[in-house]
């Protein structure tokens, strides 16, 4: 005969750590641990091996590396969500913030994303109960980059950028001039100087090279990174 829990023993979010990188998994697990208010009830270096073991561990929280081999975290995430009916939220951890990524977790519903360089392992314990508690949450660095759309929902900065703008940005990333831009794209250089404006107000950086640094990191200096963005439906019939 099993015995019912006291009801005043307190509940804490039972959380599953995937990283690739083992000594990295093995230290945020042990660190997190010691946190009288967490338990750690796995660990894994594998998204697909993180799936099976939240159908038979049932975590709260899946602390999961967006960098990862095999299996796409992202994929993963929805994975996770259908295989735990929704009751597992996955919260990433990355030491790679791009706007690209913002974006894919709020499309796969993963509870947000913390940056492993500007959170603290105490910070990061705080956004594990405030996810298992059905929230969400993302880094201060990440967070100010959300954007509201006119539909309300939010998105990243990158997400905001029209056709336009994507490709003056690439081309200015790749040391074209402004008239240069202008012959490759069939505009004015009028239209680049007003683009570059509405870059810089968008992206909210003052000068050119921030706007370069941004595009090498959101991987638009390759085409073969190109950002695709979702298909507008709206005028769909």
């Amino acid at each position: 005969m099993m015995l019912a829990r006291s009801s005043s023993k307190p509940s804490y979010p039972r959380v599953l750590v995937v990283d690739d990188d083992d000594a990295i998994m093995r230290a945020v697990a042990r660190v997190l641990d010691a946190d009288e208010s967490i338990q750690i009830i796995g660990q894994t270096t594998h998204a697909q091996a993180a799936l099976a073991m939240v159908e038979s561990a049932k975590p709260d929280v899946v602390l999961m590396d967006i960098h990862m081999h095999g299996l796409d975290p992202f994929l993963a995430c929805k994975q996770i969500s259908k295989a735990s009916q929704g009751t597992a939220k996955v919260l990433f951890y990355t030491g790679f913030p791009k706007d690209n990524y913002l974006d894919r977790c709020l499309e796969v519903g993963a509870a947000g994303i913390v940056s492993k360089h500007s959170e603290s392992l105490r910070n990061l314990a705080f956004a594990i109960r405030h996810v298992a508690a059905g929230n969400t949450y993302f880094s201060p660095e990440l967070d100010k980059r959300l954007v509201e759309r006119e539909d309300g929902v939010p998105s990243s900065r990158l997400a905001t950028l029209s056709d336009r703008e994507v490709g003056v940005l690439r081309e200015l990333s790749l040391g074209r001039t402004q008239s240069e831009i202008a012959e490759a794209l069939d505009i004015s250089e009028r239209t680049v100087n007003k683009t570059v404006g509405d870059l810089k107000s968008k992206l909210e950086v003052q000068t050119i090279n921030e706007m370069l640094i941004f595009a090498v990191n959101e991987g638009l200096v390759h085409p073969e990174l190109q950002f695709v963005r979702p298909r507008d439906t709206s005028n769909d019939a």
